[in-house]
């Protein structure tokens, strides 16, 4: 049955933007091996470039974090009878996340807010229709200084393996010149099930189409938002991936974030849960490469029913344009037989700094190469993780 999608009657989120008019297991061992690639690392490269577009940002963009990023915009499901807005401090923090519709929209206005134009580009599904010419998108960014979001309830249409989601929000912008306008806005976002797929490449959920109209300031939030949407098609209360940012990977959730290293493992193994390996396999940044071939990889985990993970600390190190992470992790895979295996090992991932990725496709944060061992199962996992990446 599909399940209630509770939001954040009225969530607020402070980005700083640039535009006032936004357009809108395997069978034997249970993981595969290879052997880790260690690039050759030569002065750390992280800071990021000056801005080259109209609008530099009032606070450089912080380059990303060697652990977990924890999201500034934290979604919890809520009551009907809304609470008072929630108001949620800027970040700068890199987000990237995919795992629910507003999580899509969010990151959306983070990468603009950041200067990543590449990035944001990118949420739709089809940018070149929804939004025409790139340089043009990217230009259209010009003289807002903050913006802030309040969300609506969203809704659904939900069809044949697939839903558009409906969601209603007011852009409450700033320009450069402290003059204040709000917006109106409504995106569709759209997802197709990534149970469906049955080989590469897959879809994310992405932004469909969207639009905004200039409001009165001094109208009330839920005023604005009651009609923010009239001209699209609203339905009942959609299936959903995921109800908060949990990095949970059971199989009661849904999490397809890239924000950092430890998210991008855990919606790798979030999708072998769920048993989604062509989204699995979508997390390696060249699959031909490593893990290898499509086919072989998905049927290498046929006997896998059910894997749980303990990561260690994450490790970075720069290096011509890119950021590389060292992720030590020991998993706990259960057998569709009912057996355990335990397996400590370290995944390799980079990403190319999203700054410098001036023009599409966009290029997200993927995994290179990963190497496991098998160990006792009643082995202290706590005391090689340490070393897992060594």
């Amino acid at each position: 049955m599909p399940r209630k999608y509770f939001f954040p009657v009225l969530l607020v989120i402070t980005l700083v933007l640039s535009a006032c008019s936004p357009n809108l297991s395997p069978t034997s061992p249970a993981l595969p091996t290879s052997t880790v690639n260690n690039p050759t690392v030569a002065a750390a490269t992280s800071t990021l470039p000056a801005a080259t577009a109209i609008l530099a940002p009032s606070n450089t963009p912080a380059p990303l974090a060697t652990a977990t990023l924890a999201p500034s915009a934290t979604l919890m499901p809520i009551a009907t009878n809304a609470a008072p807005p929630v108001t949620v401090p800027a970040s700068t923090n890199y987000i990237d996340d995919r795992s629910t519709p507003s999580q899509v929209i969010v990151s959306f206005y983070n990468a603009i807010a950041r200067q990543e134009y590449s990035r944001a580009y990118d949420y739709y599904s089809d940018p070149a229709t929804s939004l025409g010419n790139f340089t043009s998108f990217a230009n259209g960014y010009n003289d807002t200084a903050s913006v802030d979001l309040v969300f609506g309830p969203i809704t659904g249409d939900p069809g044949m393996s697939q839903v558009y989601y409906t969601i209603p929000v007011i852009l409450k912008a700033t320009a450069k010149n402290s003059t204040r306008s709000n917006f109106a806005a409504c995106y569709i976002v759209h997802e197709t099930n990534p149970g469906v797929y049955g080989a590469p490449p897959i879809s994310p959920m992405g932004i469909d189409r969207g639009s905004a109209q200039a409001s009165n300031i001094n109208s009330s939030d839920g005023s604005v938002l009651a009609t923010a949407c009239s001209a699209y098609p609203a339905g009942g209360n959609p299936p959903f991936s995921a109800s908060t940012n949990s990095l949970s990977i059971d199989k009661n959730n849904f999490v397809d974030n890239r924000s950092g290293p430890i998210e991008t493992v855990s919606s790798l193994l979030n999708a072998i849960n769920l048993k989604q390996y062509v989204r699995a396999y979508s997390y390696y940044q060249d699959p031909t490469n490593f893990p290898g071939p499509y086919d072989p990889y998905a049927a290498g985990y046929a006997n896998t029913d059910t894997i749980t993970v303990t990561f260690g600390t994450v490790q970075s190190e720069g290096a011509a344009g890119s950021t590389y992470y060292k992720v030590p992790l020991a998993e706990k895979v259960l057998t569709t037989t009912n057996t355990t295996q335990t397996f400590v090992g370290c995944y390799t991932l980079r990403l190319g700094q999203p700054a410098n990725q001036t023009v599409p496709p966009f290029n997200p944060m993927g995994i290179t190469a990963g190497t496991f061992n098998l160990v006792n199962n009643s082995t202290d996992v706590n005391t090689l993780l340490p070393t897992a990446c060594n």
